[in-house]
């Protein structure tokens, strides 16, 4: 490994390169969960808008503007191989918006690269939702870019630095909402430096209070009206952060540890910051002095509360917090790669050693995903060979519609199911439904279902099951 300047900020695309060749190679397109499908599917259905023309795509879940840039550009590719590259290109960009950040910060162009290398670059979670077809690692880049957009704005107020954060943010929340929480904080804290020449500053810090508590009242009050069941602050309160057994739509969900320790164990997590455990320990208070390290400890502070208090734990909601825990330690590690100079002649050695552990990491959360899609289709194709004129299923009703496009599928989450459709075929994962969801609507469905006299046709080793109704 060298970070000689000769290369520039060339190796920094090796990881993605390999791991998008090795994905690609064992059969894995970037499909696999819920999410992935339904960008998919709403993605075709803008391209099926735009060209054929007919019914205009409906918000339900996700914003739109990750599909609809994927059907903008799958006008020349397709829209799936569209959606791959703009995942892939996301990633791309947040790289070189935080090497750029750092060389403009001061830091050595041999220390900026082996961090973003170490850091972002080979981070496991990253990488792998670079290689999925969700909206995470574009949301995520846009983020990025409104944070430093934000910082040069502190820096020298300049017009269009405060419209590049204000852009940003506005095309991240169309990408991402999970990303709101953090535009709100940002913008609260460019309004606090904004005001900060004229108002003392007790009265901000008693402002920005009032603002947090006025804040959860009103979450508060929606919650008792109603007005946010199917949202994720349905069951948001302050009470999950000490919780380890949750209950929310997906289920009951039991944890190792409580929300708030799995939130703010995302700096020492090896498939987000791998190098936390090695950086974390140079970490100076000093450090808060530099206004974007000051700025990214609020955004992730702040951000990971907030996460703490969701009914679930999730690595997909947690990814938002890499570039701000990256800015965060940068000093630090500046620190550690100075101390490991000192100490050992050859230090890129070490950090060869450090970035093939995270190698070996990101296979080990790869896989999964790659199981999880040959999974999707191959059950798609058994359930293709009943020729169902009905599906019903539970965990894979938008891999279906994918792989079965002419059946119409029928998920068990959403309601209780009064009458089974005669001859149509479901398919379920029994041991899951009994852990996870007893006396919700998936179980109680396929309760049903059963004493409907469904009866399996297929059973696999790891569970899942295909019945057909009769």
């Amino acid at each position: 490994m060298s970070f000689a300047p000769r290369y520039g900020n060339w190796p920094l695309l090796v990881p993605i390169v390999v791991a998008f060749t090795w994905v690609s190679v064992a059969g894995y397109q970037g499909l696999n969960g819920q999410d992935a499908h339904d960008y998919y599917r709403i993605a075709r259905a803008w391209q099926a808008y735009m060209v054929d023309g007919g019914a205009r795509p409906i918000m339900a879940e996700h914003p739109h503007g990750y599909p609809i840039l994927g059907a903008v550009l799958g006008l020349m590719v397709g829209p799936h191989w569209a959606l791959r590259v703009i995942s892939v290109l996301a990633f791309i960009g947040v790289v070189f918006i935080l090497v750029h950040w750092l060389r403009r910060h001061g830091a050595d162009g041999r220390v900026s690269r082996a961090y973003v290398l170490l850091g972002v670059a080979l981070s496991p979670f990253l990488l792998r939702y670079a290689l999925t077809t969700m909206s995470d690692v574009l949301g995520l880049t846009l983020t990025t870019a409104a944070f430093f957009s934000a910082v040069n704005w502190i820096r020298d107020r300049g017009y269009a630095a405060f419209s590049g954060m204000m852009v940003c943010l506005a095309l991240a929340l169309c990408v991402r909402l999970a990303v709101a929480p953090i535009a709100a904080l940002l913008l609260l804290y460019v309004a606090g430096e904004r005001a900060a020449a004229r108002v003392a500053p007790r009265t901000l810090a008693i402002s920005a209070l009032i603002a947090v508590v006025a804040g959860s009242m009103i979450v508060a009050a929606l919650q008792r009206n109603g007005d946010l069941v199917g949202t994720p602050l349905a069951e948001w309160t302050p009470l999950n952060w000490f919780r380890r057994d949750l209950i929310s739509d997906d289920g009951v969900l039991h944890y190792m540890f409580p929300n708030i320790l799995y939130a703010l164990g995302v700096v020492i997590h090896p498939g987000q910051f791998t190098i936390g455990l090695l950086v974390v320990p140079f970490f100076r208070r000093e450090d808060l002095k530099d206004p974007a390290t000051r700025l990214a400890a609020i955004l992730l502070g702040g951000y990971l509360l907030f996460v703490a208090g969701m009914p679930f734990q999730n690595d997909r909601v947690l990814l938002l917090a890499l570039p701000f825990t990256v800015v965060l330690f940068h000093l630090a590690f500046l620190r550690a790669y100075g101390a490991l100079r000192a100490s050992f002649t050859r230090p890129d050695m070490l950090l060869l050693v450090v970035a093939c552990v995270q190698c070996a990491f990101f296979v080990r959360a790869m896989v999964p995903f790659i199981h999880q899609a040959r999974v999707e289709k191959e059950l798609s194709a058994l359930a293709n060979q009943l020729s169902p004129d009905h599906l019903y299923s539970h965990g894979m009703g938008a891999a279906l519609s994918t792989y079965c496009p002419d059946v119409p599928v029928t998920e068990l989450w959403y309601a209780e199911i009064d009458t089974f459709e005669r001859g149509a075929v479901i398919v379920v994962h029994p041991q899951s439904l009994a852990a996870q969801w007893t006396g919700h609507f998936p179980a109680i469905n396929w309760d049903k279902a059963r004493r409907a006299g469904a009866i399996p046709v297929f059973q696999r080793p790891d569970g899942w099951v295909i019945a057909r109704v009769p």
